[in-house]
């Protein structure tokens, strides 16, 4: 039999498409529940020790990720109170820029009519000296 053109032929019927991944995490998955299974049944260990061996390690896996769990939660809260000290450091920028500019408006109208009623006095005084 050539191997090598049933080896040609099989490969080129393979799906090229590199967005589907699922089949390559089905066959990890698949592969490496094999393995477990096949260094269970070929332990050098009594049935008793590795049962125990499977269930200390099961319970490590457990803690580990309750461990996990509760770091993604402690990020989360720090993130979540960093977003607020931002946004009220934001709101009170935003606050001050916004009484800033009001005031130098103020300002700036005030001086305007200043310089309006001062113009007014003036023509009024020439009005009457003539």
């Amino acid at each position: 039999m050539n191997y090598r053109k049933l080896m040609t032929n099989r490969l080129s019927n393979l799906s090229c498409n590199t967005q589907d991944k699922s089949t390559a995490a089905v066959a990890l998955l698949a592969g490496l529940a094999v393995g477990a299974v096949l260094g269970v049944l070929f332990a050098p260990d009594s049935g008793k020790k590795t049962r125990e061996r499977i269930s200390d390690k099961a319970l490590d896996f457990a803690d580990s990720a309750k461990d996990g769990l509760y770091s993604l939660k402690d990020k989360i809260n720090t993130g979540k109170d960093s977003l607020v000290g931002l946004k009220d450091r934001v709101v009170h920028n935003v606050k001050s820029k916004v009484d800033q500019t009001s005031q130098e408006f103020k300002d700036f109208r005030d001086a305007e009519l200043e310089k309006v009623k001062s113009a007014a006095d003036d023509l009024n005084n020439n009005i009457q000296n003539t």
